[in-house]
């Protein structure tokens, strides 16, 4: 998977399902589906997207687990001429369980780790 390049046209926006640290987790309507979009403003905090770019490798090196364990990882790009960093992953109803967490860990990386690219 490579990055996109996408416009807010590209999304219907549903709801906020949570704010954070300069990012955002909307609901969103994309090509009939209702995905969870993560974005965050590079205007305002760039280094942010050593972060989101290390969370796409993680996805990346998880690609057998989305959609069993994980969510799967849409797409991610560059967004409002780089202003913005988008990831697009399918909706999961379910919490992330110790049985969840133990798949994660079999490829060697730790939960909720993705502030450090090493």
């Amino acid at each position: 998977m490579k990055a996109q390049n996408f416009n807010y046209r590209n999304f219907k926006y549903n709801s906020i399902l949570s704010t954070g640290e300069n990012k955002k987790m909307l609901e969103c309507e994309f090509h009939e589906q209702t995905i969870v979009v993560k974005c965050t403003d590079l205007s305002k905090k760039p280094n942010c997207l050593d972060e989101l770019l290390n969370e796409v490798k993680i996805y990346k090196s998880l690609a057998k687990l989305q959609e069993i364990y994980i969510p799967e990882l849409l797409f991610y790009s560059n967004f409002a001429s780089g202003m913005s960093f988008v990831m697009g992953m399918s909706m999961v109803g379910t919490m992330l369980s110790h049985h969840k967490i133990d798949k994660i860990h079999d490829y060697k990386i730790l939960y909720n780790n993705i502030r450090d690219p090493g």
